[in-house]
């Protein structure tokens, strides 16, 4: 008999017949394919999304000097002999501009129409006595800038008097100041005021008018310091408390910057170019830090100093700004690669699982076809076409809802996703379809009991075992506080699902073959007829216990790196703090301070340390603090906070006629022994004392970021009887308890010692939780994780049910016509999915507790927890942490759920007449 002819015409109608012969299976791969598809391309523009917000949130916020570009040139008649005038011309500035603009290349992006640019003299100082001055040790006198931009007639209103004329000389110059200057420097039209330099040189400033912003927000009045009014500068007295200053500015006219030479240090020109912050993208961060630097440094700074020498652009500015956002995004993209890959794996292996349980169902399809003479790349071509008709459209449609809904500037990663999805839900199911047609074999059960490993899969298990192995070891000694994770780190979490479920895949064999054995004892069917049915679950239950492992271990992972985060900050909040509130003092705190204290609602108790920092071991240039306590309640403060190990109170109140006992940070233990063996001569408040190492600790909560040597108040007492002056009394109170009132606290403290500082660990933890927009995003992020992760193997578990379920009706009927109840029959059904159920639920909890310690050392969530900018006491303890909630949750609920769905179903079975469930099981 000839090979029949497939037409294309008759492959439409037979991909036409096959779409409508099974509408419900049809539209659940569309729904399966759009929602993957939707989530593959929606990850990408999320994360762009998230990124984008952060890095212009933190632009926006910062001054624009601060996110400018500036340029300068510094210019005297010293450091240019020749006509320096010329340089500080108008004409002069604007060319200088334009050839900085023929420089400017994506992606740096500026704002043209914001450029500011102008000269400005070097702050000088007022010797006017009229003028104010901030009472201080030093009472310094006012100091100001006189000021020249281009447009001021445009940007300024004219309040009083007039606007400066541009004639003067190197000893004088008509200026306008605001009115918010001139309401502080006690200043109006007509009035005067003298600027001196270094070397006595005097310049008089006559002020013409007073004038008001016009637009106060323009970059034309924020780009300069102190233009719209003057500020308050403080100036370092060592010993002291800072000498405060005014500083001021006026403006000049932008043609009579000449006068500015005059002055010794001349005038510095400028030119800031604020960044155009609708332009920024996260992605293009590293190529603008290159572009910026080619500015400063590069061939771009070259070029400019060609045309000028000493025109320099500044490091300051946004080149400054861009540093911590790059290092914090660095740190937490290996954590969203992570979320990533786990959400990818499970949605992958659902799409393969949901091919094989079609192929397994069409099976006699397949065969019958092939019988009939059609080959098997016909047989391909033709589910490829049926394939690509539901999943093309489905996918597409998921990417333009995903382009719909989350704009970003990018959409090439989420086409290819969404491209991704689209052909791997095309051809699994031809390719499974062509291995299981590829030669005819001939009808045979392949229970997973039942059926030995080839050694094809042997090899193939044990080389992705070596592959985890490796992944699991790279990721533990690259971690990914520095960005060094890649894909294969990245999936080492997935690769331990996987490893897990081929080993339990072949540990399952056994439980349930000595379970049938023991059972088969027992009076009545359904146990046995049940543990009978489980151990014949076909082959393919690999995929679905594959599926659910990698969803439990994504669920798991995220829930694990949300309570590191949780368990991070609480850490720091209470290293910062060292107790539940803390009132602290540079000197020593008032006696009945710590009794009042006490009376504060929520305070359990109260200890008292004094700190003395800045101290030094004899002959050894390590510095300490000394912290002098009482050593049973400190003992019980280290107990409560965790903050060190087991304190031994009892060492530190060991007699000793010359030298007290100490407990010290391991670097102070070791000087100690490298320098003056166990004993040493250490300078303390009262004194030099010895003191002898009895003891070490890690970390102790009155000394947390330095090292410290810890010694009892009644030990020291001994051999300084001064301590016991109230002068040398505790300088901090520890206190503990719950719920504290802040406000009851504070108000205790301010009575008694005004100037002392109260910090509470509930505020400082509240700090904690004001997260930027990329931490906030990728928090995001990992919840979506984990409610995919859980959706899919809700999705999983359902896909395995619905599989067997034809089967699984018809037994039921005719165990139902040969008598058995309906509560049996429910039971029966329960126990035939249940030990695979709890295969996947114990290998995910299994899986969940093996990732956390052998991940903890690679991951840091240090990115997450806190902010790059602001460095955290205690951050390391942001690290990975077993979630029980997490870990057990999503397990149960996959168990509970399968049993209600199978105890349903039986029952649903008992409504319908045996002979049409027969004839169903039948046909199937």
């Amino acid at each position: 008999m000839a090979e029949p002819r497939f037409r294309h015409s008759g492959d439409v109608s037979w991909i036409r017949a096959r779409l409508r012969a099974a509408p419900g299976g049809t539209l659940a791969c569309a729904a399966l394919v759009l929602v993957t598809a939707f989530l593959a391309a929606a990850l990408p523009r999320a994360v762009d999304g998230y990124e984008d917000t952060a890095l212009r949130e933190t632009v926006s916020r910062a001054s624009l000097p601060g996110r400018s570009v500036t340029m300068s040139l510094q210019v005297s008649r010293l450091s240019v002999p020749f006509d320096p005038e010329a340089l500080l011309t108008s004409t002069s500035l604007r060319e200088t501009e334009a050839q900085f603009q023929k420089l400017v290349r994506p992606p740096l992006a500026l704002e043209r129409d914001q450029t500011v640019y102008g000269v400005r003299s070097v702050d000088t100082v007022a010797t006017d006595p009229g003028l104010p001055r901030i009472p201080s040790d030093a009472l310094l006198p006012p100091k100001g800038t006189l000021v020249a931009q281009p447009d001021l007639a445009a940007n300024t209103r004219l309040v009083e008097g007039r606007l400066p004329h541009p004639r003067g000389d190197d000893r004088s110059v008509e200026a306008v100041i605001t009115d918010r200057t001139a309401k502080v420097m006690k200043l109006r039209a007509g009035s005067a005021f003298h600027l001196e330099d270094a070397v006595g040189s005097v310049m008089t400033v006559r002020v013409t008018g007073i004038v008001a912003p016009r637009t106060p927000a323009v970059a034309w009045w924020n780009a300069e310091p102190d233009l719209r009014k003057p500020r308050l500068v403080s100036l370092a007295n060592p010993g002291g408390d800072p000498n405060p200053y005014w500083h001021f500015t006026a403006l000049i006219d932008d043609n009579a910057t000449n006068v500015l030479l005059g002055l010794q240090d001349g005038a510095l020109a400028y030119w800031h170019h604020p960044a155009d912050i609708d332009a920024l993208t996260a992605h293009d961060v590293p190529a603008l830090r290159d572009r910026l630097a080619a500015l400063t440094a590069g061939p771009a700074a070259a070029r400019l100093q060609a045309q000028q020498r000493d025109l320099r652009v500044e490091e300051q500015g946004l080149s400054k700004l861009l540093g911590p956002f790059a290092d914090e995004r660095t740190a937490a993209q290996p954590l969203v690669l992570v979320a990533a890959v786990g959400v990818s794996a499970v949605a992958m292996v659902v799409l393969l699982m949901a091919a094989g349980l079609s192929a397994a169902r069409r099976r006699n399809e397949f065969i019958l076809l092939r019988a009939r003479g059609i080959s098997l790349g016909a047989l391909t071509g033709r589910l490829l076409a049926e394939g690509a008709v539901v999943a093309v459209p489905s996918a597409a449609a998921g990417l333009a809802l995903a382009l719909f809904l989350l704009p970003a500037e990018r959409a090439a990663v989420a086409v290819w996703s969404a491209a991704a999805v689209a052909v791997v839900a095309t051809v699994s199911l031809p390719l499974r379809a062509a291995a299981t047609a590829r030669r005819p074999r001939s009808q045979q059960r392949e229970d997973i009991v039942a059926t030995r490993p080839s050694r094809r899969r042997t090899v193939a298990e044990l080389t992705l075992v070596a592959i985890v192995a490796g992944a699991v070891v790279a990721l533990r000694q690259r971690g990914t506080a520095d960005g060094g994770a890649d894909l294969l780190t990245a999936a080492a979490p997935v690769l331990l699902a996987v490893v897990c479920a081929l080993v339990l895949l072949r540990l399952y064999p056994w439980p349930v073959r000595l379970l049938a054995r023991s059972f088969a004892r027992l009076n009545g069917a359904v146990l046995h007829l049940g543990l009978a049915r489980a151990g014949r679950a076909p082959s393919t239950t690999a995929l679905p216990l594959l599926a659910v492992l990698v969803s439990l271990t994504v669920t798991s992972f995220g829930g694990s790196v949300l309570a590191g985060v949780e368990s991070g900050r609480d850490h720091a909040a209470v290293t910062a703090v060292g107790a539940d509130a803390r009132v602290q003092t540079d000197g020593a705190l008032p006696q009945k301070l710590a009794s009042q204290v006490r009376k504060v609602p929520g305070v359990r108790e109260v200890t008292g340390v004094r700190v003395d920092p800045g101290q030094q071991v004899m002959n050894a240039g390590t510095p300490f603090d000394l912290l002098v306590v009482d050593p049973e309640p400190y003992a019980r403060l280290v107990a409560v906070t965790g903050l060190g190990s087991s304190f031994p109170a009892g060492k530190l109140d060991a007699g000793a006629s010359r030298a007290i006992p100490a407990i010290a940070s391991p670097l102070v233990a070791r000087t100690f022994k490298h320098r003056v063996g166990d004993l040493g001569s250490v300078r303390s408040s009262v004194g030099q004392v010895m003191v002898r190492i009895v003891g070490t600790q890690d970390a102790t909560p009155a000394s947390p970021d330095h090292e410290f040597l810890i010694v009892s108040k009644n030990a020291l007492a001994r051999v300084a009887p001064a301590t016991r002056e109230p002068a040398h009394g505790p300088s901090t109170l520890y206190a503990t308890g719950t719920g504290i009132d802040a406000r009851a606290l504070r108000a205790a403290v301010s009575k008694a010692a005004p100037k002392a500082l109260v910090m509470l660990r509930t505020e400082q933890r509240a700090s904690y939780g004001t997260t930027s927009a990329l931490q906030s995003g990728t928090r995001h992020v990992y919840l979506a994780a984990v409610a995919a992760g859980a959706g899919y193997s809700v999705l999983a578990l359902l896909l395995s049910l619905l599989h067997n379920a034809p089967q699984r009706k018809a037994l039921l009927a005719r165990l139902r016509t040969m008598g058995m109840t309906g509560r049996q029959r429910q039971w029966l059904a329960v126990l035939e999915m249940l030990p695979q159920v709890l295969l996947g639920a114990f290998g995910g909890i299994l899986v969940a507790l093996a990732e956390v310690p052998l991940l903890r050392q690679g991951v840091d969530l240090t990115a997450l927890a806190f902010s790059a900018a602001e460095p955290v006491t205690g951050a390391s303890g942001a690290v990975l942490r077993t979630d029980p909630p997490s870990l057990l949750l999503p397990s149960a609920a996959l168990v509970v759920l399968a049993c209600a769905v199978l105890a349903v179903q039986a029952r649903l079975t008992g409504r319908r007449g045996e002979g049409t469930e027969i004839r169903m099981g039948e046909r199937s």
